[in-house]
């Protein structure tokens, strides 16, 4: 089971990657604080996720619930940037 560290959401932002959404839509994580990573969409437009929410989705998947989509994360986590937040769990192996 992997574990959770901010550091390496953190580290997302220093690597200037594009990742793509479930949809195949671009966009990069730009800035990390303590509270939030920032991401920056293929429109230029800036927005946050939450750590909060990001924790909490990565302990709901390691007790067996099933985040098949954004839809998924948005239902049973928080309607926080759904897409990108899950697309990152994805991107850091805590999706399959």
């Amino acid at each position: 089971m992997k574990s959770f560290y901010w550091s390496e959401f953190q580290k997302l932002a220093d690597r200037k990657a594009t990742f793509r959404t479930k949809t195949g839509i671009p966009f990069q994580v730009i800035a990390a604080s303590e509270e939030m990573l920032t991401v920056r969409v293929s429109s230029g437009e800036e927005h946050t996720i939450s750590r909060v929410n990001l924790e909490k989705a990565v302990q709901k998947v390691q007790s067996g619930t099933t985040l098949n989509g954004p839809k998924d994360y948005r239902d049973q986590i928080a309607d926080d940037r759904p897409t990108y937040a899950w697309a990152i769990l994805r991107e850091l192996g805590f999706l399959k």
